[in-house]
């Protein structure tokens, strides 16, 4: 009987409760700490635009010369939804949770596009014809990302080599080609959304340069 009784399965002793509600609250600040309440996670998605140049009236629109923007071409690093950071000097990472809402090469062409027309010198080209005298934007982005390699000095960066032909009854005459680019400092706010208005000033610049140079063309009066 004594050996059965030895047998017999011991009870683990119990911890006092001035050590159990501690661990409870020790657990859960660690799980509110591992996602739950982290917003980092939450995917967001953002629209890039080129405010910040001097549009004309809708009535006035049809004044500039047609244009047409075709797809812009874009390196295949910077090609997906998901922003770019730079890290190093050859070391670029994706953000899975913070995207464009289209891929970004159509929403640049679709902004390039709207802000161009949107100035005295360019108007949409009609829908239902081709113009006798009508140019085309096209070009490749060649670079599009926040550039973290310096914490305190965080800045976008977009850069895009454009081409813009003239079509007329002579053909195809090439008018401009230049390589444009933008850095935008980001300030103290390095967030996501800090990024996006830095590229969208970035992309107001870039547009205010190209009709810079169309208006120093010696013709560019005659394209109005």
């Amino acid at each position: 009987m004594d050996s059965l009784r030895s047998l017999r399965p011991m009870r683990r002793p119990r911890l006092p409760l001035f050590v159990i509600i501690p661990c409870i609250f020790t657990a859960a600040a660690v799980l509110s700490g591992c996602g739950i309440k982290n917003d980092y996670t939450k995917k967001q998605m953002f629209r890039l635009h080129a405010n910040g140049n001097t549009s004309t009236d809708q009535g006035n629109r049809s004044t500039g010369a047609p244009l047409v923007v075709k797809r812009l071409d874009i390196s295949p690093e910077f090609d997906g939804a998901g922003f770019v950071y730079r890290v190093g000097r050859n070391r670029f990472t994706q953000d899975y949770y913070n995207n464009y809402m289209t891929s970004p090469a159509r929403m640049i062409s679709d902004v390039m596009l709207e802000a161009l027309v949107g100035s005295p010198q360019f108007a949409p080209a009609p829908s239902n014809r081709i113009p006798d005298d009508i140019f085309q934007l096209w070009g490749k982005i060649t670079a599009l990302y926040c550039d973290r390699r310096n914490a305190s000095h965080v800045s976008a960066v977009v850069t895009m080599a454009l081409n813009l032909d003239r079509l007329n009854k002579e053909g195809f005459i090439p008018v401009l080609a230049n390589t444009y680019s933008s850095q935008i400092p980001l300030g103290t706010d390095t967030g996501p959304s800090a990024y996006i208005q830095a590229l969208n000033r970035g992309l107001a610049q870039i547009v205010k340069d190209i009709l810079s140079d169309f208006k120093q063309l010696p013709d560019s009066a005659d394209n109005q």
